[in-house]
């Protein structure tokens, strides 16, 4: 009953067409009785639902009597509906939005960061980029896979194990091995981004400035080189910088997070404190 009248029924019109579709052909009588409302409260009902469609008079004996339109038929009209009054206010709506370009906005918990992301992947026109944990999946696939399906460029690069059919996909590290955090990034099409934590508390900044897209869609495309050449050149690369380039990244990576990476690499205690120690200053 909550679903109807979250779609517009009052809580006595969802009684009431809820008891007709359990039987048809009742009199305002009998639906009072199996609603458990007051007759007076059904007829009035009755009248509303009769004149949106929802419920037809089929007597006009006395007492009349009534059978409820199917769910498909009353619940897709009423999709149609909203889809169309949502699309004309939004282009009503913009008309009188002042432009948001320069503006970073703040979303502050998981589900309002799922629901955008799903929400920018969807308008995509032409290209759509992330760097998603494999878990993330679970919801993300979905889209991505209808943004590809409608022909747009879609760059997946993944952390953990996933598999997927569409798009051009870039695998990364384990997530037993990643480091910083559960993080999200998404570009779309050259003019929005968002990244977004999914550590306690979750939370997301998006925008469309320019100076930050680019900053992202940088981000995603330098992920995307690494995945590649990682792949191609794996033996070379850990050969200078130690698995899982140990030595290169614990000189970048926040004290805290080195600590993790040596801790996932496994190196002993004198390996450790040489990866961590300052680095020498290089004067020419």
């Amino acid at each position: 009953m909550d679903r109807l009248t979250a779609l517009g029924f009052t809580s006595q019109e969802a009684r009431v067409y809820l008891a007709l579709l359990a039987q048809p052909f009742a009199t305002g009588y009998e639906l009072a009785k199996s609603a458990g409302l007051q007759r007076a409260n059904v007829y009035q009902a009755l009248a509303a639902l009769v004149d949106r469609s929802v419920v037809a008079k089929v007597s006009e004996d006395t007492p009349a009597r009534f059978v409820a339109h199917p769910p498909a038929e009353v619940l897709g009209r009423i999709k149609r509906q909203t889809a169309e009054r949502a699309d004309s206010l939004i282009v009503d709506l913009a008309a009188i939005t002042a432009p948001q370009e320069q503006a970073a906005f703040t979303l502050r918990d998981r589900d309002a960061v799922i629901d955008h992301t799903v929400t920018l992947v969807a308008e995509a026109e032409r290209r759509v980029a992330v760097c998603v944990w494999a878990s993330d999946l679970d919801w993300l696939a979905g889209p991505l896979r209808a943004a590809a399906d409608a022909g747009r460029q879609v760059v997946v690069n993944v952390f953990g194990d996933a598999e997927l059919d569409f798009g051009e996909v870039y695998r990364h590290e384990s997530l037993a091995r990643t480091v910083g955090g559960h993080l999200l990034t998404v570009a779309v099409d050259h003019t929005t981004a968002l990244v977004a934590s999914f550590d306690d508390p979750a939370g997301a900044v998006f925008t469309r400035n320019p100076a930050l897209v680019r900053v992202v869609e940088k981000l995603i495309r330098d992920e995307t080189y690494m995945a590649a050449i990682y792949e191609r050149f794996a033996p070379e690369l850990e050969a200078a910088f130690g698995p899982h380039l140990v030595r290169l990244r614990t000189r970048l990576l926040p004290p805290e997070q080195a600590e993790q990476l040596i801790s996932i690499v496994g190196f002993g205690a004198d390996s450790a404190a040489g990866l961590l120690a300052p680095t020498p200053e290089v004067h020419p």
